[in-house]
């Protein structure tokens, strides 16, 4: 998911949708997701509807848990960013592997 930092109600629920969205794509119910990071289903269910405002490091959890990496991306590089993205969802080929591997994610 790329989306600017605009605070409006309407760009939160797009993200939050975006969440919803991808952890459907997981196979996960709300339990099944907060079972992986450790929070009741209720939670996720309010983190989902925008009942709560979660802080970085349950989003970085929640979003590491569905397979994205929440990454600063300048203003002036959202739309080259949101560009790929919908090319890469088309052609129905696997996204791109990571050029890199965090710390946590070395086996």
């Amino acid at each position: 998911m790329a989306f600017g930092m605009d605070r409006s109600p309407a760009a939160r629920t797009v993200w939050l949708q975006g969440l919803k969205e991808a952890r459907k794509a997981c196979g996960l119910s709300q339990a099944g997701l907060g079972a992986k990071v450790g929070l009741p289903q209720s939670h996720i269910s309010r983190i989902e509807s925008g009942a709560v405002d979660v802080g970085l490091s349950t989003l970085l959890e929640i979003s590491r848990s569905l397979g994205l990496e929440p990454i600063a991306v300048p203003r002036v590089l959202v739309p080259a960013v949101r560009s790929l993205m919908r090319a890469d969802s088309r052609d129905g080929s696997p996204p791109p592997r990571p050029a890199y591997v965090l710390d946590d994610e070395r086996a």
